[in-house]
């Protein structure tokens, strides 16, 4: 049992880390394609690369920083509890992607993975309960405190930023605006590099460690699990899922180039910042959703689509339970096999 579940996490690790680049690509290159910024194909091109260089980054901070924080028991029930939380987040990201809804893939599998920790820990199977106060901060930050600092920072920089520049040329100010938001897309990816570069190393090291192999982050990240990490993240970044790209641009709120641009250096600020900084994960998704908001609630006319805006925020709600309660399920139907 226990060889075959390692062998199916390996391959929804996999499958996770190219469905997640996939469905998180348009976070970068959203707005910079609508303003002109960049081509869909440069976009996606330089947002593969940069998140090569953010996984290469990460490989140098994944020994210092804790990555979910719920105790994960490293035998069979700690494999099987990672391959229900990699199932369910694969499933939500596809489901989300269908729906064109930008959705956190980090907190997907924070729920999954904790919800079937909850769900071995109600029958037995885990010693100590995966709700420890470590594993809350690194469920909260990505899903509340992330955002609603991205959308203030950008509703509050608008304003001022804009005065700065009502004196200026429309073709400088134009030109000034593809160039943050190019660097902006940049930094986003390179944000998502580490953060999903650390998730991802994680992940297969549990399973080989599960699996009672010698861990491949243990003193430095092998550079074997550094390259399959950074090929399967730029893979399904080459592939961008633009329905979601049409969302953030277009039907959640209508946004100009200047404001976009504001939300993209926000956005990839906050990202790079949480990257290098911050030991806790970051939502690319909800941060950068949450900073073209913010940008672009300071226009004078009406830009904000309430049904799109109300169904994006209830998928955010929803992430946590949904996966963590799909997560249980899994488990506690593994469980007479465990």
């Amino acid at each position: 049992m226990l060889i075959l579940l390692t062998v199916l996490g390996l391959v929804l690790a996999l499958a996770y880390t190219v469905v997640n680049g996939f469905h998180d690509a348009p976070n970068a290159v959203a707005l910079p394609v609508r303003a002109r910024a960049l081509t869909p194909k440069v976009g996606v091109v330089l947002s593969a690369l940069v998140n090569v260089a953010g996984v290469g980054t990460a490989a140098y901070l994944l020994s210092d920083w804790a990555i979910v924080g719920a105790p994960v028991p490293q035998d069979v029930v700690g494999s099987a509890a990672v391959v229900c939380a990699l199932a369910t987040t694969v499933a939500w990201n596809l489901l989300t992607w269908w729906w064109g809804l930008p959705s956190s893939s980090t907190t997907a599998l924070f729920g999954g993975l904790i919800g079937a920790l909850l769900g071995g820990h109600a029958v037995g199977l885990v010693a100590t309960s995966p709700l420890t106060p470590t594993a809350l901060v690194q469920v909260l930050v990505p899903l509340v405190v992330a955002p609603a600092l991205a959308c203030g920072l950008a509703w509050l920089l608008a304003v001022p930023l804009l005065r700065m520049h009502r004196h200026a040329d429309v073709n400088t100010t134009a030109f000034r605006s593809r160039l943050v938001l190019a660097t902006g897309a940049a930094a986003v990816s390179f944000g998502h590099g580490i953060m999903h570069g650390r998730r991802a190393e994680w992940v297969f090291a549990t399973l080989l460690v599960c699996a009672g192999l010698p861990s491949p982050i243990e003193g430095g990240t092998a550079p074997w699990l550094v390259l399959l990490v950074a090929a399967g993240l730029a893979t399904g970044t080459l592939f961008g899922g633009w329905r979601i790209a049409y969302t953030l641009s277009s039907r959640m709120i209508t946004i100009d180039p200047f404001r976009g641009a504001v939300a993209q250096g926000v956005a990839g600020s906050l990202l790079f910042l949480g990257g290098t900084v911050v030991p806790v994960s970051l939502s690319t998704s909800q941060t950068t959703a949450a900073a073209v908001l913010g940008a672009g609630m300071q226009q004078r006319f009406r830009t904000v689509n309430a049904r799109v805006l109300t169904r994006v925020l209830v998928v955010w709600a929803l992430t946590v339970p949904v996966c963590g309660l799909v997560g249980a399920v899994l488990l506690l139907a593994l469980s007479p096999l465990l």
